[in-house]
């Protein structure tokens, strides 16, 4: 995917196809629209892990992409509209967990974005980096604590 032709394409990626422009809370939209596309996705088939890990590292190798292009082309450090990062983490916090068990969903959502927002311990620090990384990293540690509680409660359940 060459990014440096295609601005539209990088920005379309990066914003979830439209959703980051969402007036109010884009990255919880984002979330909320992956949780559901998961849910409906292991209702209509199983998803076996090998496809669950191939489908995050696609969307991080997407995300990483597009913030390279943003970062290095466009000088944008992590705009409100970019919610790959915010979809690439609610993917990692239900890696391999049952999509379909409501409260094994939403309690990965919920942690998942209580941890991006408030940005605890080292989560903070990787969001202050100033390079494109950063941009999906820190997402992805939110997800680290979210997934661990979800897994939690999928086992009790």
């Amino acid at each position: 995917m060459n990014t440096n032709k295609k601005p539209w394409l990088s920005m379309g990626l990066a914003s979830g196809l439209g959703l980051g422009f969402f007036p109010w809370m884009p990255g919880t939209l984002a979330s909320l629209f992956c949780a559901a596309a998961a849910f409906f996705l292991a209702r209509s088939m199983r998803i076996p892990l090998i496809l669950d890990i191939g489908i995050l590292l696609l969307l991080i190798l997407l995300g990483l992409l597009c913030a390279r292009h943003l970062v290095r082309k466009q000088g944008i450090k992590d705009p409100a509209w970019f919610v790959l990062d915010e979809i690439s983490g609610m993917w990692l916090a239900l890696l391999g967990l049952p999509k379909d068990r409501i409260p094994v969903l939403v309690a990965a959502f919920v942690l998942f974005r209580i941890f991006d927002i408030l940005k605890p311990w080292v989560i903070r620090r990787v969001d202050e980096m100033e390079n494109a990384g950063s941009i999906i990293l820190d997402d992805l540690l939110a997800a680290v604590p979210a997934w661990v509680t979800a897994f939690l409660l999928s086992v009790l359940l």
